[in-house]
């Protein structure tokens, strides 16, 4: 045995597994640190594994890993989800044999899209638009499905005289005398097989159900958008006009509450009411219902011109919108991406809460939100009436912006809603209240003052 070929070979072997562990760790580290064009050298010159993305830009991403998303688009959305679906989303959707790294990218569109994430409603619109233009998308499949069925007797032998036995009992079995007649003319059995079944097409499917369920899951100032993403692709989705939410829909839907005598739901109300306000105004006015669209005052921060709507709450003008103005300290967005303040305002540290407010309004106290949960049936139940996904009776439309930590790591975006008060709870703990997408209740909880969470201001009496 010639073991110094085999010694040079081991030594071969492990200097590129070595070489192989450092340009990983390079490429972590390249992207980590925002040097993007160090990445793309290196995935140019094969120096890499396998894909990472860190927190890296879908825009960036795509530019360092075109080549690979579109050579191995399954792969490359299991490892970088989010810069894939944001990235290369629209051009996957139109490769017609990437069908279901597609759904994937639909899925997690649909899913960001209700909770009102902007950046997915409109990246959400452009996959669509992509994905019906693909003509291989529109085919029906055919999927092999276990069932049991009448399936015909052998024709001659034993095997056929016994089936013929078998064809009388399974119709007395099941009570079926038209095939118990027929069984000496056309002799069959009743027996487990599998049948090939025409399905209409995956994506369309998708896109029909998901489309319907966002109008209604989604908050509700982002309804419009899938209300016109449904109207556009109707057709193309062969979504029934009795199920396209427009002012036809909204005319029938309350016409049968006249007719029933039954009160209009408070949140489906709402929901047409942040898409066609004044339309349906006329339509409560003609059915001679005494329930409107929600009333709202405008209130203009002076130091960057941002409107937020303000209601009247039991005697307290809250703000029906999450703050959304930047400080030089003590405020972030949700993942330090811009997007998210633009959907659900900024995250403060209760330091920068208290003061944060606009002139001629405070941050909701501790006492302001007492108040409301009392007004909404009590803490325990409030929450239905407040959540932007619930009843959201008095429009408050609670919005699930999460919250990070003290470092600035961010969770539970979509899921749960944080608001500072202006509560102590000691030197270095604050009073905050909390609400979960699927919860009845409203908490008060005690936070850390370096954690960031989003505000409600109230006007000043």
């Amino acid at each position: 045995m010639n073991f110094n070929f085999l010694r040079s070979h081991f030594v071969a072997l492990l200097s590129i597994a070595v070489t192989s562990v450092f340009a990983q760790e390079a490429l972590h580290t390249a992207i980590d640190e925002g040097d993007f064009a160090t990445a793309k050298k290196m995935v140019k010159n094969g120096e890499i594994e396998e894909i990472y993305c860190g927190k890296m830009p879908a825009t960036s991403a795509v530019d360092v890993y075109e080549k690979i998303f579109k050579s191995m688009p399954e792969e490359s959305f299991s490892q970088c989800p989010s810069q894939f679906t944001y990235g290369y989303g629209v051009k996957v959707c139109g490769n017609a044999k990437a069908m279901n790294t597609c759904l994937q990218v639909i899925d997690v569109l649909l899913l960001d899209a209700a909770t009102g994430n902007i950046n997915a409603l409109e990246t959400l619109g452009n996959v669509t638009k992509a994905a019906l233009k693909t003509n291989a998308y529109k085919k029906p499949v055919k999927e092999q499905v276990d069932t049991t069925t009448w399936v015909p007797c052998p024709k001659k032998g034993k095997a056929k005289a016994e089936c013929l036995e078998k064809c009388k009992i399974d119709a007395v079995a099941q009570n079926d005398s038209a095939k118990l007649a027929s069984c000496d003319l056309k002799p069959e059995e009743y027996k487990e097989t599998t049948i090939a079944v025409s399905k209409p097409s995956p994506i369309y499917e998708h896109l029909k159900t998901g489309l319907l369920e966002g109008f209604w899951k989604t908050p509700k100032t982002s309804a419009g958008k899938f209300a016109e993403l449904i109207s556009v692709n109707a057709k193309a989705l062969s979504i029934a006009d009795s199920l396209i939410p427009n002012m036809k829909y909204v005319w029938a839907w309350a016409t049968k509450h006249k007719t029933d005598s039954t009160a209009l739901p408070g949140s489906e109300l709402f929901r047409f009411c942040a898409v066609w306000n004044a339309q349906v105004d006329s339509v409560m006015d003609s059915l001679q219902f005494e329930q409107h669209c929600p009333v709202f005052e405008t209130f203009v921060d002076a130091r960057d011109n941002s409107s937020y709507k303000m209601k009247d709450i039991n005697g307290t003008l809250w703000f029906v919108e999450n703050l959304n103005y930047a400080t030089e300290e003590g405020s972030m967005c949700y993942d330090r991406e811009d997007e998210n303040c633009k959907t659900y305002g900024r995250l403060y540290n209760q330091e920068s809460a208290k003061t944060v407010c606009p002139e001629g309004s405070h941050l909701a106290t501790d006492d302001d939100w007492k108040m409301l949960e009392v007004f909404a049936g009590g803490a325990s139940d409030a929450a239905v009436k407040l959540r932007s996904n619930g009843s959201d009776d008095y429009a408050f439309t609670a919005m699930f912006g999460g919250y990070a930590n003290k470092n600035g790591i961010s969770t539970i975006i979509g899921e749960g809603a944080y608001f500072w008060t202006n509560k102590d709870d000691g030197d270095s703990r604050g009073t905050a209240r909390s609400m979960f997408s699927t919860d009845a209740e409203i908490s008060s909880i005690s936070v850390d003052k370096n954690f960031y969470l989003s505000v409600r201001c109230v006007k000043d009496k």
